[in-house]
């Protein structure tokens, strides 16, 4: 057993550190190992049992991890969540989620199916002995285990979400067992995987108070709980259930937007008002390359996902067709795309400078979008190895648009309440409430200031959003040369990490696809939450999850991707879909490793289509 309990408290150091408020995680002792017969002992050992299980949420940079063990939060979240839905199109050996061919054998599957495992694993090992600890050794009795309880439940029922919402039905380990007591289990159904999801989180909700135990952000707290208890219902069409626990968060006045959408993702601007869930990276003192032998608490999202023009190793090539998809006011796009031709606002590097090589539309062996995802790319790749840009997965626009949609779903299509929080954040998105906003000296974006500005009527726009054929289009940046002196010579350039390039010059040209997209025939409330939350979550953690369901997903992609097989170039500029909606990828395979390997599994078990 000391083996398993080495594994148990591995990360204490910095976990215990990350969550506190405090400065003085680095100051911490580290143990490496707790025996069952001291972590019984006294409360301060059974809470350093915890951290242990808290320490999976981060990515496992030691022992010859994997590229998912080393960027969980990353990957596989951002594929299984967006890449389906074809905004983001990335390079290399992902791009076949962009064309719908993903297998059963891919190494995403298998790898983020054993993660989840592993800390579902260490979760039932952790309540199997947490049950045999007497009510004295804690500082409030009982109240105290339940809260212990109540974090570790909730931990292993956000790692079951995850297995269900990508998997469906999945083996269901209980209190106790583990791969190694139950290392043959059959698959459960899918109810019933929801139904252990919603009684641990409901056991939370009822434990967990509003603000972290000890003032410990960083803890699951009843907010937490309640917004992923509220998605598991709406997952089984419980609405009016879903509806108050939403209701409720809303109203707790724990969280608030924050008043500008582009200050959300900022690195080192931790547990902001708006995020109900989110995992944290601190600052390191060193976060190059050897910050690897600190901690497993690091990441590195701008090296992940910056343009290869300027040093990015996994690039969120982002579509056209998403670019063109905003309303004229919109500043998300601003705040989270940067387009081809445009010069970075963070980083002041301009897409498409570095050579005439990368001054096309399409770029790369696979031909993508020469557009990016800026959300994670806030400086240059090269100028810090790590980044510590939290990683948010709930946050509060998230729960309000999951209220609307209860709304809907009980009061009907016209619902105000409904109509009203998709306004709120619209609202938010136009800028109506950046003069509220306190300005960052580092954000490079000038805030409104106008305190009229608001959002089109959301119900008079989506009434006529894609409800007859046509066909999509927008503006696209012309690339006519590069800068030139008074002799004709081009202006070479050096940034500000000793790169050299040019200046780029463009000229906005407006397009439009030769084929028509098939109009939406869904309720216009329910096209207004599928557009909200494409734009509003964005290289984020839910959206193709959603649209699956809400089954949107293949009136998404028929009007937003419609099926082509037209050639693309600098003057056809489209994305190429060859693909017929396939309604057996609203979920995602059984790795063909775990069929293979659990005997209580056979072909018989995977999921349909694969």
């Amino acid at each position: 057993m000391k083996k398993i309990y080495l594994r148990i408290v591995t990360g204490t150091l910095f976990l215990t550190g990350i969550f506190s408020c405090s400065e003085d995680f680095l100051k911490i002792e580290h143990y490496d190992i707790i025996q069952p017969e001291v972590l019984l002992t006294g409360q301060e050992y059974i809470e350093q049992g915890l951290n242990g299980v808290y320490d999976l949420f981060y990515g496992q940079w030691s022992n010859s991890p994997t590229d998912l063990q080393q960027n969980w939060n990353l990957k596989p979240h951002l594929a299984f969540a967006n890449y389906p839905s074809l905004d983001i199109q990335p390079a290399g050996w992902d791009n076949e989620f962009t064309r719908h061919e993903w297998r059963p054998d891919k190494d995403m599957f298998i790898d983020s199916w054993k993660r989840a495992y592993s800390v579902i694993d260490r979760a039932n090992r952790f309540l199997d002995n947490l049950e045999n600890a007497e009510y004295d050794i804690f500082e409030n009795g009982e109240a105290t285990r339940r809260i212990i309880e109540a974090e570790a439940r909730a931990i292993r029922a956000y790692f079951y979400t995850f297995l269900t919402q990508s998997f469906g039905g999945v083996p269901m380990l209980l209190t106790g067992d583990t791969y190694v007591t139950s290392p043959s289990k059959p698959r459960g159904s899918t109810e019933e995987a929801w139904n252990m999801i919603i009684g641990d989180l409901e056991f939370a909700r009822d434990v967990l108070g509003w603000t972290a135990w000890h003032g410990e952000t960083g803890r699951i707290t009843k907010g937490m709980a309640k917004a992923y208890l509220a998605q598991a219902y709406m997952y089984n069409k419980r609405f009016a259930d879903a509806k108050k626990e939403l209701k409720d968060i809303i109203d707790s006045g724990t969280y608030s937007l924050n008043p500008c959408y582009g200050l959300i993702h900022i690195e080192g601007k931790t547990w902001q008002p708006e995020s109900v869930w989110e995992v944290s990276y601190p600052v390191w003192a060193n976060m190059s390359s050897s910050a690897t032998n600190v901690t497993d608490a690091i990441w590195w999202p701008a090296q992940m996902t910056a343009s290869p023009e300027w040093g990015g190793w996994g690039p969120h090539h982002t579509s056209f067709e998403f670019v063109w998809s905003f309303e004229e006011g919109d500043k998300r796009l601003q705040y989270e795309v940067i387009q081809y031709g445009e010069v970075h606002s963070s980083t002041k590097e301009q897409i498409g400078s570095r050579a005439e090589a990368w001054a096309h539309p399409f770029v790369s062996a696979d031909r993508l979008p020469n557009n990016y995802n800026m959300k994670l790319w806030r400086e240059h790749p090269g100028s810090k190895r790590f980044s510590a840009l939290p990683s948010t997965q709930m946050r509060l626009a998230g729960v309000m648009l999951n209220y609307a949609e209860c709304c809907f779903e009980t009061e009907g299509e016209n619902s105000e309440e409904g109509w009203k929080y998709v306004g709120v954040i619209r609202d938010r998105a136009w800028g109506a409430f950046e003069p509220q906003a306190t300005p960052e000296p580092y954000f490079p974006v000038t805030l409104n200031t106008d305190p009229t500005v608001k959002a089109p009527d959301a119900k008079s726009y989506y009434s006529a959003y894609k409800r007859t054929p046509g066909h999509i289009g927008g503006y696209v940046n012309k690339f006519s040369g590069f800068e030139k002196d008074g002799q004709g010579n081009l202006i070479e350039i050096k940034t500000d990490w000793n790169q050299t390039g040019f200046v780029g010059i463009y000229e906005k040209e407006y397009y439009e696809t030769p084929y028509q997209y098939a109009p939406y025939t869904a309720p216009v409330w329910k096209v207004a939450l599928t557009a909200e939350r494409r734009h509003e979550f964005f290289a984020e953690y839910s959206f193709w999850y959603d649209l699956c369901r809400t089954e949107m997903a293949e009136q998404f992609l028929n009007a937003e991707y419609p099926k082509n097989d037209l050639p693309f170039d600098d003057n056809a500029i489209h994305t190429r879909r060859t693909f017929d909606f396939n309604k057996a990828h609203m979920l995602y395979p059984i790795p063909t490793i775990e069929i293979n390997m659990n005997s209580a599994l056979s072909g018989n078990d995977q999921n349909p289509g694969y």
